[in-house]
């Protein structure tokens, strides 16, 4: 029986894989793409630098505190020349060895700058907070479509090969009929020409199959030496979800969010290229020590507390600062224009997703009834040929139409899974 050993070629092939790969199934794939990709440790490395601009905007507002010390060593005189009664006086006024130390603080008192760089900095961290989400559903939305084409791919070589094994069955059997005289060299040769057939077909499914996996464990961070087996049921799927109006889905799709907060930042952008325009007052507390001395002491010493404040009024920058606010302008206006072209996009994708997802949900159907005639009228055609009612070539072909009737509806729900990932993502409601 041509199904008998069908099934046992399945089983036999599922238990060598078995015993020889790991075997993970969507979780377990997911879980190793977000520990070891490669995209999303490069969007933890964006948050990083969202931690340091805000330690970066508020080091602007804290004091600094510095310190410097120097150390000189004269190798000739200094002379002042006085005249005393009428005589030229020589007055030495070096000494062979200077220590100095300067410790100063300074704080800023006032500055529009302050403000705005730590806001920017909040605004920018929201946005980053939300790029990283994007890109970490884009990244589990494309690990989710590889890990149903690699079942889809497996399905496709699985079935090419039995559909090779059951054409070399048929090509035996032939054989065996034609050496005993009842089939003639026709029949013989049209079984051999279909096996062989059948052969490139399966080599060609495999390759695919293959290549698909070593991208998968490259983008999961899996070793080329380690063996990956992906297990899952392509035959359960999703409910259609209901179409949304835009305006909700805007509200929580995160790379649109991401948008909004830099439109946000595009305008403190604004404010902060005019404090270029407004003055800013720093105070200081300084504290000297100096020391001069023929030797190696600390003799001669001088202290001193300076407490000062420093007011900077900008006059004229010679146009910069107008053409800094000119720049603000236009990347916020670009900014706008972006969300308005944006929202358009994400309203025509929402309408292409739901057409996908209508159409697969169609075929799903019309597959479904396709495979269960194409499932009994194989189970008739065993039985007849078994009995000498039909000839081996027309057992091949229900054969045929049974193997394209099963990867009809694969096919089918694998589109509709795809159209469904995009909708998650789309949405903003990747799991």
């Amino acid at each position: 029986m041509l199904k008998i050993k069908r099934l046992f070629l399945s089983i036999l092939v599922l238990l060598c894989t078995s015993l020889f790969a790991g075997e993970y199934d969507l979780d377990a794939f997911l879980g190793l793409v977000r520990e070891n990709s490669k995209d999303l440790k490069l969007a933890e490395e964006e948050l990083k630098m969202a931690d340091a601009r805000k330690k970066e905007a508020w080091a602007t507002a804290l004091p600094k505190i510095g310190a410097q010390g120097d150390y000189r060593r004269n190798l000739l005189k200094n002379l002042l020349f006085a005249e005393f009664n009428g005589e030229i006086q020589k007055i030495d006024l070096t000494f062979n060895n200077e220590y100095s130390f300067n410790a100063s603080l300074t704080q800023p008192l006032f500055s529009f700058q302050i403000g705005n760089a730590l806001t920017a900095a909040n605004q920018y961290e929201s946005m980053t907070d939300y790029i990283f989400e994007a890109s970490e559903q884009g990244i589990i939305t494309f690990a989710k479509k590889g890990f149903y084409q690699a079942l889809l791919l497996k399905k496709v070589w699985d079935i090419a090969a039995l559909s090779e094994q059951s054409s070399k069955d048929n090509y035996e059997n032939v054989k065996e009929k034609y050496e005993n005289g009842l089939v003639s060299e026709f029949e013989l040769l049209q079984a051999e020409v279909g096996w062989k057939n059948k052969i490139p077909q399966t080599m060609e499914a495999q390759r695919n199959y293959d290549l698909l996996i070593a991208n998968l464990k490259n983008f999961a961070g899996i070793p080329d030496e380690q063996s990956l087996i992906l297990t899952g049921n392509l035959e359960i799927y999703p409910a259609k979800p209901e179409r949304e109006p835009t305006e909700d889905v805007l509200g929580i799709r995160p790379d649109f969010q991401a948008m909004l907060w830099e439109n946000r930042l595009r305008e403190t952008g604004i404010k902060a290229a005019r404090d270029g325009y407004f003055p800013y007052l720093d105070g200081s507390f300084i504290y000297t020590f100096s020391s001069r001395s023929n030797e190696f002491q600390l003799d001669n010493r001088n202290n001193n507390f300076i407490l000062g404040l420093s007011l900077t009024i900008p006059v004229y920058t010679g146009g910069y600062t107008g053409a800094q606010v000119q720049k603000a302008r236009v990347e916020l206006e670009k900014s706008k224009i972006n969300i308005d072209k944006n929202k358009d996009n994400i309203t025509n994708e929402l309408t292409n997703i739901f057409l996908r997802l209508d159409e697969a949900e169609k075929r799903i159907q019309s597959a479904k009834g396709t495979l269960s005639s194409a499932e009994k009228a194989f189970k008739i055609a065993e039985v007849s040929a078994d009995n000498g009612l039909i000839t081996q070539l027309e057992l091949k072909d229900a054969l045929l139409f049974n193997d394209q009737a099963n990867l009809n509806y694969y096919k089918a729900v694998y589109d509709y899974l795809d159209a469904y990932f995009d909708w998650e993502k789309a949405t903003g409601r990747v799991e």
